[in-house]
């Protein structure tokens, strides 16, 4: 499992997939509203400087989940829309 910044996962995501920064994706807490991988990097980059400088973010074939203190897989933060 490789360790990244919740912002190189964001664009890795982008890389896999077909729409690229255009890809729509959902916010764990928000089901029913998505955002574009693009936006939510600027978001993040604008907002919340030192959420991306650790690296506790790994893709996996549901999303990009947060990696907990015990190396384990945690929650998802990320989910691709599918029908995008």
């Amino acid at each position: 499992m490789t360790e990244m910044t919740l912002i190189e996962a964001l664009e890795k995501l982008a890389l896999i997939s077909k729409n690229g920064l255009d890809t729509l994706i959902y916010i764990h807490e928000s089901t029913n509203e998505h955002v574009k991988i693009g936006e939510a990097v600027k978001a993040i980059r604008h907002h919340a400087i030192d959420i991306y400088e650790s690296n506790n973010y790994s893709i996996t074939h549901d999303g990009i989940r947060k990696i907990e203190d015990d190396g384990n897989l945690g929650e998802i933060v990320y989910r691709v829309k599918k029908n995008a």
